[in-house]
């Protein structure tokens, strides 16, 4: 992946939240919480129940353990535009994680439960390779489960 800013529009409600290890983070990753209260990137779908926003800066991996991310935390109606396969989609169409900034289309069912969508379609789009989607409310609320 590479730093892209990812954020579009809507509210932005910006966290400092400190890296676990010498992990790299890159702007526009999707971050999950650690068991150690502190982040690093998701990597694929069975993160999505510790996810909790959006990279808005980067560290990379020679950056010491607990230094600070700037975050934005997800299910407040933001608007990112991440990384998707090419395809159609449509305005509540699902989506699960797939890579740190990639998401890959799930469907239309959207139910927070049997499930690991973690971010809904907000715009019709056709075949390119980026959709544009407002996550729901995440780790902090608890909107997202994978069972």
């Amino acid at each position: 992946m590479s730093n892209k800013y990812r954020y579009r529009y809507g509210p932005l409600n910006l966290r400092d939240i400190k890296k676990t290890g010498t992990v790299a983070i890159e702007l526009g990753d999707m971050l999950k919480e650690t068991s150690a209260g502190k982040c690093m990137a998701v990597s694929a779908s069975a993160d999505a129940d510790d996810l909790i926003g959006i990279a808005m800066s980067a560290s990379p991996t020679t950056d010491t353990t607990a230094t600070t991310v700037r975050v934005c935390p997800i299910g407040h109606g933001t608007v990112f535009e991440m990384i998707a396969a090419s395809s159609t989609y449509y305005y509540g169409d699902g989506f699960a994680i797939s890579a740190a900034q990639t998401l890959v289309k799930y469907g239309t069912m959207t139910f927070a439960t049997a499930t690991n969508v973690v971010a809904i379609c907000v715009e019709d789009g056709s075949a390119g390779t980026s959709v544009l989607v407002s996550f729901k409310p995440g780790l902090m609320n608890k909107e997202i489960a994978t069972s």
